[in-house]
């Protein structure tokens, strides 16, 4: 390393250092998962759409499928694989195979896991160093929770004074009912509360409840924890 060059870690603090200032007026602080946490795919060019499209499922199909079934997903109602076969049957495609959830599964729902945000792991952890709270607030399914999140996220969950996922509450972002159980099991009024999120609808719904919040930057320094 050159003398005088910022290293990872220290890139890390001073984001940390930054959104920590940003938030002071709040006693918890409160993240999603995808885009914040996580680095989310690049969705203009996710590798999905191309294995759907070799088996017979173009864009504008998916899409639909997306719109349609997603958050059916995301809430618990259906599984991956109804899912995907949904999407499949709507498009006209043959129904997917073993082999082909699979491959959705490292493609679509290992993508959204495989890179971890060092730089909120550093927030978080000036957060509580502050003594307030942290809590984590996300669209997200059961299957990917349970089988995903709760191990690779680990680190992350372990500063969570709560947390709220979609898909054990059938509640949704931005929707309010789901804003007020996160302040409720944080034990603390609405104005007390910073949100960030990736998506302005997340950010503008929780605004609308009473809370701070902002929109969550890229990532300053995306690497991978595992």
């Amino acid at each position: 390393m050159e003398d005088g060059a910022v290293t990872l870690e220290e890139r890390d603090e001073a984001f940390a250092e930054e959104w920590a200032r940003r938030t002071a007026g709040a006693d918890a602080v409160v993240f999603d998962f995808g885009g914040v946490i996580s680095v989310a795919p690049d969705t203009d060019d996710w590798p999905v759409y191309g294995y759907c499209a070799s088996r017979g499922v173009d864009r504008k199909a998916f899409d639909a499928g997306w719109r349609s079934y997603r958050h059916l997903y995301d809430g618990g109602f259906i599984g991956f694989e109804e899912m995907y076969r949904r999407t499949f049957a709507d498009a006209g495609a043959k129904p997917p195979t073993r082999e082909d959830f699979d491959a959705l599964v490292r493609l679509d729902l290992e993508g959204w896991i495989r890179t971890l945000r060092t730089d909120t792991l550093a927030l978080m952890r000036r957060i509580k160093s502050e003594g307030r709270k942290v809590g984590i607030l996300t669209n997200m399914s059961p299957d990917f929770y349970e089988k995903l999140f709760v191990t690779r996220a680990a680190a992350y969950r372990a500063l969570a004074d709560a947390e709220v996922v979609s898909g054990l509450e059938h509640l949704y972002k931005p929707e309010p009912e789901i804003y007020s159980l996160m302040a409720s099991r944080l034990g603390l009024p609405p104005e007390r509360l910073f949100f960030l999120d990736d998506l302005e609808r997340n950010v503008e719904g929780a605004r609308a409840c009473g809370w701070q919040a902002a929109v969550y930057p890229p990532p300053a320094n995306p690497r991978n924890l595992v």
